[in-house]
């Protein structure tokens, strides 16, 4: 068991040797005035029960620097029970200059794809050269637009990735959340900067109307609720359209609440945790299973130390898989201007076996919770 855990150790830093390579390659994109020449878009917001979050994500589209005229908002409102749809259509009648509409997805959910039928149906309305799809709980800034479709312009991209932040917060749990996803963020970023895209985030996605169409949208095999977002990028891959993109550009940035609770938080992991064998290639699976296999590697080891006392066999692991971590993340915080959620770094080593392993394990049982949904 030591040995493996040694060599889950090393060839775990040795992937995030690989990431901070990626991460590296990546030019940080300089912000630049709309050209005239960008496409017309279409910003694709599916929004379940999101009364709290609908207006300042609908507001932030009123100080956009790109023309009003080459921007549309397609809300698609996914079977909300509270007042989203009646705020998104005041929203829309105060604001007759912004081109806004919403729409009700395909009522047929027989085949549970929920947010995917959502985003398709919002696809299907759309008047855009260029989809983007984003989230009703996400906040973007005034250069938002405009950063995108010049990039896209620019480097004629099949799909691009731009960064997702979660708010800091002020409590550790929303604060340990925003240090993790900003490792996620740098793993998927980096995979796009080393040619080999691992993931990415439909919050803050683009692409070209006519390739969703050519790759079948999110028709599959496999009726899953969740994955839209690596689902598309892997579609895409496969017929062989390798201009994935990811915009490094603060500019580019949506930004979304972390979970108020552990429960929510655990809910969220597991539902993210379980598609990871449906819509993921087979690199990304292999790199999923040394990552959970450490961790809980580590979780028995750190167990061993009652029983044997040697406690080098848990520490000397960790150190391996520490140090190459801890370079990603500080990169990446200090793009992110977060540098001061480094200061959780060593907590979360501690919690991060127990909690990975939790996650791992309870993901392949049952069925999870999203929005009063089961998926």
């Amino acid at each position: 068991m030591v040995f493996i855990v040694y060599i889950l150790s090393i060839s775990y830093a040795i992937f995030i040797c690989w990431c901070i390579a990626g991460w590296m390659r990546l030019p940080e994109e300089k912000d630049k005035p709309p050209t005239g020449d960008e496409p017309y878009v279409s910003v694709i917001i599916p929004a379940r029960n999101e009364e709290e979050n609908i207006y300042g994500c609908l507001d932030d589209f009123l100080h956009q620097d790109y023309p009003k005229e080459r921007f549309e908002i397609i809300v698609v409102n996914d079977h909300s029970t509270d007042s989203t749809a009646e705020l998104v259509k005041k929203f829309i009648a105060a604001n007759p200059g912004l081109k806004g509409k919403i729409i009700k997805p395909d009522s047929n959910q027989e085949n549970n794809l929920y947010k995917k039928q959502a985003i398709t149906g919002g696809i299907n309305s759309a008047a855009g050269t260029l989809i983007i799809t984003t989230d009703a709980d996400c906040r973007r800034g005034s250069k938002w637009l405009s950063t995108i479709a010049r990039f896209y312009h620019q480097h004629h991209s099949n799909l691009i990735s731009a960064p997702v932040f979660i708010e800091s917060g002020k409590t550790w749990i929303e604060k340990i959340q925003s240090l993790e996803f900003l490792g996620l963020i740098a793993i998927g970023a980096a995979s796009i900067g080393n040619k080999m895209p691992l993931m990415c985030n439909g919050a803050n996605l683009a692409f070209p109307k006519f390739l969703f169409y050519e790759v079948d949208g999110y028709n599959s095999k496999k009726n899953i609720a969740t994955g839209d977002d690596t689902q598309l990028l892997m579609k895409i891959i496969n017929r062989g359209k390798n201009e994935i993109h990811f915009l490094k550009s603060l500019s580019a940035t949506v930004t979304t609440q972390a979970k108020k609770s552990l429960n929510e938080l655990l809910q969220q992991r597991q539902r993210w945790a379980s598609k990871i064998p449906l819509h993921m290639n087979a690199f990304t699976i292999f790199i999923a299973g040394i990552a959970f296999f450490l961790h809980f590697g580590l979780l028995v080891q750190a167990a061993m130390i009652f029983i044997t006392g040697n406690a080098w066999n848990f520490i000397i692991p960790l150190l391996i898989k520490m140090i190459p971590e801890f370079i990603l993340l500080t990169m990446i915080c200090r793009f992110a201007r977060k540098s001061h959620l480094l200061n959780l770094f060593l907590p979360a080593q501690i919690i991060y076996p127990i909690y990975i392993s939790f996650v791992g394990l309870t993901s392949l049982f049952g069925r999870h919770e999203w929005k009063g949904r089961t998926q």
